[in-house]
């Protein structure tokens, strides 16, 4: 069992890998294809297509994972994709809330956030978890969640 357990959580975290670097391959493309669009500017570079790919890429990932877990054989997939959402919203909510002074920190959070969320995810959705360590992680995540959000700007 623990072979299959570590080849599901390593998988899962390829997904985690995955779908932000198909954000940045669509913002490199983009920047690419039309280095004169507005979003592009003289100090900042094309860092305008990065932070659209962020504003709407990140909801289409999530939708995209519960595909790609199901292609690379991650079963049950829709409990790891459903459950990783709530990991990855709450993980987006925290690098949010954190100052301006840590933000190396938040924008490290925001890179790595599929990488923790799916493998833990996909160990939390396994049918064997007890279903009291599931109920408590999903009611932890919702309480930083919500803690997170009272103090993000």
């Amino acid at each position: 069992m623990s072979g299959k357990l570590g080849r599901r959580l390593v998988l899962a975290g390829v997904v985690g890998i995955l779908l932000p670097l198909g954000l940045f391959g669509w913002a490199w493309l983009m920047a690419t294809l039309f280095p004169d669009s507005p979003l592009c500017g003289h100090y900042t570079g094309c860092l305008g297509f990065l932070v659209q790919a962020w504003a709407v890429g990140r909801w289409v990932a999530i939708v995209l994972a519960w595909p790609l877990l199901y292609l690379l054989r991650i079963r049950p997939a829709w409990p790891v994709a459903l459950l990783a959402a709530l990991f990855l919203a709450t993980i987006w909510r925290l690098a949010e809330a954190l100052p301006f002074s840590l933000a190396d920190v938040s924008l490290t959070l925001i890179v790595f956030s599929g990488v923790i969320a799916y493998p833990a995810a996909a160990w939390l959705a396994i049918p064997r978890t007890p279903r009291w360590l599931l109920a408590l992680s999903i009611a932890l995540l919702l309480a930083v969640y919500v803690f997170a959000s009272l103090f993000a700007a």
